[in-house]
């Protein structure tokens, strides 16, 4: 199943929700610290983020900023005690109140998880799965957030071709704003890390100088 990381207090004992997560099939990974959740996140790469805001002792909206800003685009799940008030614009997708039942959490989760299956698209050894948001070259496997899949899936459309970074901007994230292109240069450097050998040395997703980037199969590749 899904990969996801629970951040929640150290003492939350019966009343974690880790138990019906791991009961649905899911792999779940625990944090207590901001530090903790965003070393997991890098290391892990979850395809959920959930925050239970009321057994944690930090700011969980400081916590959604500070990762939007790094480039994650991973869905995050916030529980909120009854009243406290929501935050816009921090990237929170869905907000959850208590009291809710275990099954109000699973039905949430699956709205923010990928589909299992669909499409694929495939260059030289590369396989995207489009609908598990997956990426194979051999025997290597890699989950990718819904922007790194989509990412992926322009490039692959568009073997061969140089792509620029406002092109991938406006198809991406739907922006014609190119002042700050960070956010793009972090999502190539996590593609390079999934697909590439060596992704010091890319050889499937280059830099094209002044011009953008450019997905083909290397020379002499499958």
């Amino acid at each position: 199943m899904s990969i996801i990381l629970l951040v929640e207090g150290r003492r939350c004992g019966s009343r974690s929700w880790a138990l019906a997560l791991i009961e649905k099939g899911h792999t779940v990974i625990k944090a207590h610290t901001r530090h903790e959740a965003q070393k997991a996140l890098q290391d892990s790469e979850p395809e959920l983020l959930i925050l239970d805001g009321c057994s944690i002792r930090f700011d969980a909206y400081r916590l959604c900023r500070t990762i939007r800003a790094d480039g994650s685009d991973v869905p995050v799940l916030l529980i909120l005690p009854e009243e406290a008030q929501a935050e816009r614009g921090a990237g929170v997708n869905i907000t959850l109140r208590v009291p809710f039942t275990a099954i109000k959490l699973i039905n949430r989760v699956n709205r923010l998880l990928p589909e299992q299956g669909g499409e694929s698209l495939k260059v030289g050894d590369i396989v995207l799965d489009l609908g598990r948001r997956t990426v194979r070259r051999g025997r290597s496997n890699h989950r990718l957030t819904p922007k790194q899949a989509k990412l992926l899936e322009v490039f692959m459309r568009h073997s061969g071709k140089v792509l620029s970074r406002a092109y991938l901007m406006k198809k991406v994230w739907d922006t014609d704003f190119v002042g700050d292109t960070r956010t793009l240069e972090v999502h190539i450097h996590w593609l390079r890390r999934a697909i590439e050998r060596d992704p010091a040395q890319p050889a499937y997703l280059t830099t094209v100088r002044r011009k953008g980037y450019c997905f083909d199969v290397p020379s002499g590749g499958a």
